[in-house]
């Protein structure tokens, strides 16, 4: 006798690229057409070992609350117990991922120093820092004083 917690069958995972994504709310609807039939049966719930609401993250998300829809999915292991129990055939833990990824990018404004950063790090400001710090060994890299 065995036991497993990775599912039986392959999860039906779709093909999506998110700087592709124009309307992350409605390509929802292109990539998991089934989160709409959801039964409200709540077997995805039971199912899950980490206790999430999975019936109110799935609905969270086809009614476009991803930040709350986001926030459920968090503590998802991606073991993919909901999907067999699913009889709308909903791959609930993909679902989450899809949400979690649009919600970073589209929905989270970026700190304004960000694009700052980025352009400095382009240009070399820190490649002097950063090659000091790769020549170091072990043993100075844990007395070297952050400054």
């Amino acid at each position: 006798m065995s036991f497993s917690l990775s599912a039986p069958f392959p999860v039906q995972k779709p093909i999506y690229r998110m700087e592709e994504i124009t309307d992350p709310k409605q390509d929802l609807f292109k990539y998991f057409p089934e989160a709409a039939l959801c039964r409200n049966c709540n077997a995805c719930t039971e199912a899950c070992p980490q206790g999430i609401d999975v019936r109110t993250g799935v609905w969270k998300a086809v009614f476009g609350d991803f930040k709350e829809a986001s926030n459920l999915f968090l503590s998802c292991v991606m073991c993919s117990l909901c999907v067999p129990v699913c009889i709308a055939e909903i791959s609930s833990n993909q679902v989450g991922l899809y949400v979690r990824r649009a919600e970073g990018i589209f929905f989270n404004p970026r700190p304004p120093q960000l694009s700052e950063r980025i352009e400095e790090i382009h240009c070399g400001k820190y490649d002097a820092q950063w090659e000091t710090l790769l020549k170091m060994s072990e043993e100075e890299l844990k007395t070297c004083p952050i400054s």
